[in-house]
């Protein structure tokens, strides 16, 4: 219980200390990370796409500071669109939610919606991924009216072959794609090397890349 909880405090530090944006006190990401349209600082693609990412609070030297300023989205109305693959092809660029963040709801991802579907105390759209417990995320304090606040069964692991992805790339239950030799499938379904992917604290992934 004690390591759980150290794991959540630290989560959610991380968390915290990665908001930006108008909505966040006008914070600005640490240097090499960018500030997607949600107020949410990283380094993949999804918060650095030049089309979508906020230019004026990205950190110095991040890719999003050679692209096109946006500004900040509340909401998400993107609807994973249907293909032959039963599984998404990316996964949502929205992470935060709630009445503090300005009523943006959980889309919901991944098979059946399981995935990103409820909005936690903290406003965070979750479980992300199978080795969440989705109590942590649709259990006390859940948001009911920011997405859903139950309980369902997690969906069966993928029968067919995983695609592979690189640095950068998507990874996880949500898309069906392991991460290429060498690269760690962060708790957010990420692609990458260090900490914040192939740590523990951070959900490292172990069935889709390698984990420290």
């Amino acid at each position: 219980m004690r390591v759980f909880a150290l794991v959540a405090a630290s989560l959610a530090s991380m968390a915290l200390a990665q908001n930006c944006g108008p909505q966040y006190q006008n914070q600005v990401c640490a240097a090499g990370k960018c500030c997607s349209q949600y107020g949410w600082c990283d380094t993949t693609p999804a918060h650095c796409d030049p089309a979508t990412c906020l230019k004026q609070y990205s950190g110095t030297g991040s890719s999003c500071k050679n692209g096109a300023s946006t500004t900040l989205k509340t909401s998400s109305t993107k609807k994973p669109t249907s293909t032959s693959s039963p599984y998404a092809s990316s996964i949502p660029v929205i992470d935060v939610c709630g009445s503090a963040q300005g009523g943006v709801s959980c889309p919901g991802a991944g098979l059946n919606g399981y995935f990103y579907r409820c909005c936690s105390s903290a406003g965070h759209c979750g479980p992300k991924n199978d080795i969440q417990d989705q109590s942590l995320y649709c259990g006390t304090g859940c948001q009911a009216g920011y997405g859903k606040c139950d309980t369902e069964t997690k969906p069966p692991e993928p029968t067919s072959g995983a695609g592979t992805a690189q640095a950068g790339g998507s990874c996880g239950p949500i898309v069906n794609k392991k991460c290429a030799s060498g690269l760690c499938c962060s708790g957010s379904n990420f692609c990458g090397t260090g900490t914040d992917f192939c740590g523990a604290a951070n959900w490292c992934q172990p069935k889709w890349g390698k984990c420290s």
